[in-house]
């Protein structure tokens, strides 16, 4: 087909509708979408797929994010593919386009993607268009081994890999006839750190490259895969084993027991912080399993959250509630543990404040 020919009047107006067109449906999706991903990496959105003990991760989800695509993008796109786009420079092109708003959500390891896919199939904010169906840029094996044999796999001589699917929103202040289809890419941070480091380097598998940069293309893209796997063969191994293990109220609090010994008190902890929280306990002379039950009893904890809705209005972080029981430990009675509290909650207020000023500090 036969490009169309464009005159700078038709390019002057197509960008007019487009700035409209952002203004009106897609910055208004936009702020829809980054309210709901926000929740997405929220430990409480996750608890409901929780089968076991502790999750060493509370949310799947390391970083999430959307963007808009600029006007030239827009442009480029329908020129290069006049194809999908017989209307030309013409509103109908990029209504029709389906990654005017893109939504990337990194997470932590492969055993993650699954997870995710399935939360969206049951989602009640948001329909994947199933007329295009999701792809998996992963091989068959990989796609098998994740159970997303359900998708369409495709494999990428660069070695890309990303889940990517063509989603809408259920709700929406939108009317449904102006609810835009947006991109979704998931992706591991492995994934997400070769696709970055791929963008940058600029090269793309096709003829004129050199042979010996597209051989080191795929050995570097089979060693990260490799690297991916690994670091998700770890997790799932710590997963498992903390799920089963087995504590005596005797013995010592380990990186091991930890999490199902906070687990028992209904706390959550991030796999990263967990020495850090020994430490903390160890200083103040938290040591064993039973001196931790015996502490972080339903009576206190109901009292720290009080203070904390009370003196900050919102509950506690789950680092803080440890943070404020290794506090409290050793009080003498009721009040003596209130007043500690209430001391531990005024330094951490402190703290953040005095990191807050660093920061605006070393911006001037």
């Amino acid at each position: 087909m036969t490009p169309t020919r464009h005159s700078a009047y038709d390019l002057k107006v197509f960008l007019d509708e487009y700035e409209k067109y952002v203004k009106h449906v897609l910055q208004t999706t936009q702020a829809e979408i980054e309210r709901l991903i926000r929740s997405w990496e929220q430990p409480s959105y996750w608890a409901k797929y929780k089968s076991g003990k502790s999750i060493p991760i509370p949310t799947p989800v390391r970083t999430a994010f959307t963007r808009i695509k600029r006007p030239e993008q827009v442009v480029d796109k329908i020129l290069r593919k006049p194809q999908l786009f017989p209307e030309g420079l013409r509103a109908a092109s990029f209504i029709k386009m389906t990654d005017t708003v893109g939504v990337r959500v990194v997470v932590y390891f492969l055993r993650h993607i699954p997870l995710i896919d399935r939360d969206f199939r049951s989602s009640d904010t948001i329909e994947i268009v199933e007329d295009e169906k999701p792809i998996a840029y992963m091989s068959a094996e990989q796609a098998r081994i994740l159970s997303l044999e359900h998708l369409e796999q495709r494999e990428k001589q660069s070695g890309y890999r990303s889940v990517h699917y063509n989603a809408r929103l259920k709700k929406s202040a939108l009317p449904p006839e102006l609810r835009p289809t947006f991109e979704i890419q998931v992706r591991t941070a492995v994934q997400d750190l070769w696709s970055a480091l791929e963008h940058h380097l600029g090269y793309k598998p096709i003829k004129r490259i050199h042979s010996t940069a597209k051989t080191q293309l795929r050995i570097l893209s089979k060693m990260l895969e490799a690297i991916d796997e690994h670091f998700n063969f770890l997790y799932e191994e710590l997963n498992r084993y903390q799920d089963e293990q087995e504590f005596e109220v005797t013995n010592v609090l380990t990186a091991e027991s930890l999490p199902s010994v906070l687990g028992e008190v209904g706390i959550n902890c991030n796999q990263r912080d967990i020495n850090n929280i020994l430490t903390l306990l160890y200083s103040r002379g938290v040591e064993t399993v039973q001196q931790m039950l015996d502490l972080a009893t339903p009576r206190r904890l109901e009292i720290i959250r009080n203070t904390y809705l009370s003196l900050l209005g919102r509950d506690p972080l789950n680092l803080e509630v440890i943070a404020t029981l290794a506090t409290i430990h050793g009080a003498a009675d009721d009040n003596e543990e209130i007043q500690r509290i209430k001391l531990q909650i005024d330094y951490l207020s402190t703290t953040d404040q005095i990191r807050q000023e660093s920061r605006i500090d070393g911006m001037d």
